[in-house]
């Protein structure tokens, strides 16, 4: 028997072409927040915002190009990466019979991660461009935390999926 994992082409549902679309469009919105944002901002924006979602670092406006630029690539990285879900790590073993579903299932939570990763990332750039010309900016007490489970529970939900289909 053969360690080699089969190498199929996953299609993708049409949901998640639709996350896909999402994400897409998600990219968008960070560039056309950045340009918005440098177009009218002022010269010192909030940059870091602590565990409280306190605004406690402020730095140039070219910082609103950060999450952007990094944005696009995550997306592109995560996009080549699931071209090829039989290189990617499995908490069951892959066969020639659970690998399309495995593949289906590794390919679908990068796409959700994506789409989660993305439009966080257009949420705080909106929050930085937002919050610049408030008194006491903030994203909120409550981001850090959610932003976190939304995530883990992502991944959770994936990773219940693929043990139940051994």
């Amino acid at each position: 028997m053969s360690n080699q994992r089969p190498v199929l082409v996953i299609p993708e549902s049409q949901l998640l072409q639709i996350i896909n679309w999402g994400a897409l469009a998600g990219i968008v919105a960070l560039f056309g927040i950045a340009l918005h944002g440098w177009l009218t901002l002022p010269d010192t924006i909030p940059v870091h915002f602590g565990i409280d979602g306190r605004a406690n670092g402020w730095g140039s406006k070219k910082v609103i190009w950060l999450l952007p630029i990094v944005g696009l690539f995550m997306y592109g990285m995560l996009t080549v990466i699931n071209r090829y879900p039989h290189t990617f790590n499995y908490v069951v073993r892959i066969t020639e019979e659970n690998a399309l579903r495995q593949y289906q299932i590794a390919c679908s939570m990068i796409i959700w991660l994506k789409f989660e990763l993305v439009w966080l990332f257009a949420y705080i750039e909106w929050q930085m461009y937002n919050l610049a010309t408030t008194e006491n900016p903030t994203l909120g007490i409550w981001f850090g935390p959610v932003s976190v489970i939304l995530i883990f529970a992502t991944v959770a939900y994936w990773l219940s999926q693929s043990l139940m289909a051994r």
